[in-house]
């Protein structure tokens, strides 16, 4: 395989070597998680002082939208798998945004609500991600942005059906 160096200026102004010819470098699923990435180290700067990280705002967020909600229904709601929603759960709960309790029919149902911290989180969140919306607005355009959403919810359907036939979890 020939590999073609070539130097780039970075955003910030500094020069950068780039490897071009890479099949795996120059695919879409490296360049998915390396954006994922930056973008969440972004977010989080917006998030500080908040203890929430953003995988976890994301939950605050469905739980805004919707209280109380079990964890089952939260888990299938973000597509996270029961071990990673019960982790993170057990974090917000911790760190008082959210609470769990069971249910006195059925005590093997265990239902989320958000505390009144959690929707203070919940409005700082909403601010950062609304900027950050914006931002890859602003960066490739609305009608790009709309297509790159399009093309990215067409990945998660087929992953997500591809999970399901294997049996794989969604963690």
């Amino acid at each position: 395989m020939e590999l073609e160096e070539s130097v780039i200026a970075g955003s910030d102004g500094n020069r950068r070597r780039k490897l071009r010819g890479d099949p795996i470098k120059d695919s879409v699923p490296y360049m998915l998680q390396v954006a994922a990435r930056l973008q969440t180290t972004c977010f989080m700067s917006t998030l500080v002082g908040t203890n929430v990280h953003p995988a976890e705002s994301y939950v605050v967020h469905e739980l805004w939208k919707m209280s109380p909600l079990s964890q089952t229904e939260l888990s299938a709601r973000l597509a996270i798998g029961h071990a990673t929603i019960g982790k993170t759960l057990k974090r917000l709960e911790k760190n008082g945004f959210v609470q769990r309790s069971r249910l006195p029919d059925d005590a093997r149902r265990v239902m989320v609500r958000l505390t009144d911290k959690g929707v203070e989180a919940h409005d700082r969140f909403e601010a950062a991600a609304t900027a950050l919306i914006a931002e890859i607005d602003e960066v490739l355009g609305a009608a790009e942005a709309r297509r790159l959403l399009n093309g990215l919810n067409r990945l998660a359907d087929h992953f997500s059906d591809r999970q399901d036939q294997e049996g794989l979890d969604a963690e």
